[in-house]
């Protein structure tokens, strides 16, 4: 039709600007060292921008009407679920093998900060500290029982637990509520990245829903997998298992005050709406 634009004419300059500002997000989002799977997204919106100023500048469509609005309906239909499907497979939310070297890079910092001790001689001399302090609180719980008469059985705990209760509220580093710290630790060592919870979590499968785990596996099942991640799988999951992507630097980062509280928390999820994959111990 006369004054009508050409595809050249509605393509062209639409082309060059997309192209130049993609290059542009590239390089800036390369320069600001953002992971390559973010700047192929930013490359993607510069693309999906592209598409829709053509799509406005594009002729009316002939009208449909009766089978043929219907084939057009379901074609468009199928091909928009083919791009969102096929972007959630090419766009993964987190790698697996990059969270393993965020990892290493958490364990290379504590080596250089102490270059004769390892992390996990760190955590096992921590945890030894710890240890004498509830010994060194038990025996002045014991004193202070001996000297004022007062016992701690009226209160229900134990000289021990009064010791505990006692080093708690003084040092503030022991949570008072074990289930909210163990959320707090789920959350700091970013488990989110392949498990599920309440629907927030990884869009791959890499990992297991863990809504009803609470009723699969007990608080040391939990807290020897967390360790040893080939001690338990879960059924479903035998590809992940085998290709080891749950890493194995943890006992070099979560203490085991931290994995009392993990699997505190843990434990408390018993969804049973969610199917959670039964664990099932292998060593």
């Amino acid at each position: 039709m006369k004054g009508q634009k050409s595809w050249l004419d509605i393509i062209k300059w639409k082309l060059i600007v997309s192209l130049i500002l993609g290059a542009a997000l590239w390089f800036a989002s390369g320069a600001m060292e953002f992971p390559t799977v973010f700047r192929i997204m930013f490359v993607l919106y510069a693309v999906l921008g592209f598409i829709v100023f053509v799509l406005l500048d594009l002729p009316p469509m002939p009208e449909f009407s009766g089978g043929k609005a219907v084939g057009a309906l379901l074609i468009f239909y199928l091909l928009c679920s083919a791009i969102y499907a096929g972007a959630g497979s090419f766009l993964p939310q987190y790698d697996p093998e990059w969270e393993k070297g965020k990892i290493s890079m958490i364990i290379d910092a504590k080596k250089r900060a102490h270059p004769n001790v390892s992390p996990l001689e760190l955590n096992q001399k921590t945890d030894a500290l710890k240890t004498r302090t509830d010994e060194l609180m038990e025996r002045l719980a014991k004193l202070e029982e001996t000297v004022t008469g007062k016992s701690t059985a009226g209160e229900g705990l134990s000289a021990a637990e009064l010791a505990k209760k006692k080093a708690a509220a003084s040092s503030g580093g022991v949570p008072s509520d074990p289930v909210a710290y163990g959320k707090e630790v789920y959350e700091l060592y970013e488990c989110y990245n392949c498990h599920k919870i309440g629907g927030k979590g990884s869009v791959k499968k890499r990992g297991t829903m863990l809504d009803n785990i609470g009723n699969l596996a007990t608080a040391d099942q939990i807290k020897k997998k967390v360790y040893d991640p080939k001690y338990m799988m879960a059924e479903g999951f035998e590809k992940e298992y085998n290709k080891g992507t749950m890493p194995k630097n943890y006992p070099e980062l979560i203490t085991e005050g931290e994995l009392d509280a993990l699997a505190a928390y843990l434990v408390t999820l018993k969804d049973t709406s969610i199917k959670t994959p039964k664990p099932v111990i292998k060593e």
